[in-house]
Formats: C-alpha cells, sequence, structure tokens
C-alpha cells in the first residue's frame, strides 16, 4: 500500500529570504575648482576680455591710455600684480618683463592694442570675493 502522506508541519512558514542592503546614495558631482577671486599676486591673472584673450598694451574703452602710474625695476610679473593688489583703485595692470616696467592702472581697462616691437602684456585681478554668508540669527 502506499505510504501514508507526512503529517502536517505546525511549523510557521520559513521567513522569506533577508533583502540585500540599499545601495548607497549616489556620490555628488565633482564640483568644479574655486573661481579665483581677490586680489592675489600669486593667482592667475587674465588679459581684459577673460582668459584667451590677445594680449597687448592696456587700453581703455576708447582706445586710451588712461590714468596710470608707472614703475621700473620689477623683476618678474608677480611683483608687479603684489604692486597692484597693494595700490588703492588698482583695475589692471601692465608688464613689460624685458624693462621691468610695471604699470598700475586706476581706468578701466577693456581690452588690449598689439604694440609691434614690444612684449606688452595687461592683466586684470580677478572680480573681488563675494562677502561670507552671514551667521543664522540666534535662536
Amino acid at each position: 500500500p502506499p505510504s501514508p502522506p507526512p503529517p502536517p508541519s505546525h511549523a510557521p512558514p520559513a521567513a522569506p529570504p533577508p533583502s540585500p542592503p540599499a545601495p548607497p546614495p549616489p556620490s555628488p558631482p565633482p564640483s568644479a575648482p574655486p573661481t579665483p577671486c581677490g586680489c592675489d599676486a600669486d593667482a592667475p591673472w587674465d588679459p581684459p576680455g577673460g582668459a584667451g584673450a590677445a594680449q597687448g598694451a592696456c587700453r581703455t574703452a576708447d582706445g586710451g591710455f588712461g590714468n596710470y602710474t608707472e614703475y621700473r625695476g620689477y623683476g618678474n610679473l608677480t611683483e608687479c600684480k603684489a604692486l597692484c593688489c597693494d595700490t588703492p583703485g588698482c583695475v589692471a595692470i601692465e608688464f613689460t618683463a624685458d624693462s621691468g616696467k610695471c604699470e598700475i592702472h586706476t581706468d578701466n581697462v577693456t581690452r588690449t592694442e598689439d604694440v609691434s616691437g614690444y612684449d606688452h602684456n595687461c592683466y586684470v585681478p580677478p572680480p573681488p570675493c563675494p562677502p561670507p554668508p552671514s551667521p543664522p540669527p540666534p535662536s
């Protein structure tokens, strides 16, 4: 005769296997390097018109020289940039390496002009840094 069916089990049904852990949240995208700001002689400065604009002598919107003070004996661009940072109202510099000339411009320089036979290089400092965020009000 056939064997009797097994007795019914009184054990609770088996629990489903545990779910795998949730994957970690995605990483935030890499942030762009901070945009330089503030007058820093060691930071890169661009010619008027931004990175990649042509180099040359500093010129105002109407093509003039604008107001500037000329200094001699500056050995490198960083020294000229530092002089600008230390000069109130400096908006641009023109540096000529072969003569050590550093011009500190106080009128808005918007472009450059190629001056044949001279290695003039005009730079504007990075824009001022934004103010730090205000602290939260006391609670």
